[in-house]
């Protein structure tokens, strides 16, 4: 996930643009008539707070290393420990959706094939693996 300063900036910038019209859909004085009950406050927080962690997720899992990998050194399998290596079938990681607790993504991931045991599997510590759950 190494991101140049410049890029790092530009991607806060968005996010910035991104928390201000949250700011906006709560205070602004034209939506105050929708936020009347506590029931329509708490309904607006809970739907904007949950598409700024749609965004972010997605942003970071757009970074994730394994992602997109083109890494042709063998990587362990992790049922026998054999040197598996990148998928043929899977040269350009296919896009998958999950499911995450901040809602469906889409994520590209590289797959890799044990040739003694004929496992597929995902390389070790990619963030998608151990920050996501079942696939949709």
């Amino acid at each position: 996930m190494a991101r140049s300063q410049s890029e790092q900036q530009k991607l806060r910038r968005e996010f910035m643009s991104h928390a201000g019209e949250v700011f906006d859909a709560m205070f602004d004085k034209d939506q105050q008539e929708q936020l009347i009950t506590l029931t329509q406050r708490e309904d607006r927080v809970l739907e904007k707070g949950a598409e700024l962690q749609q965004w972010l997720l997605a942003r970071h899992l757009a970074d994730d290393p394994t992602a997109a990998s083109t890494q042709s050194m063998p990587v362990a399998c992790p049922k026998c420990g054999h040197a598996g290596r990148p998928d043929v079938k899977d040269a350009e990681p296919a896009p998958r959706r999950v499911k995450t607790r901040a809602g469906p993504q889409g994520l590209k991931r590289r797959r890799y094939r044990c040739p003694k045991c004929r496992k597929i599997f995902f390389p070790p510590r990619s963030l998608s693996e151990y920050h996501l759950t079942a696939m949709l």
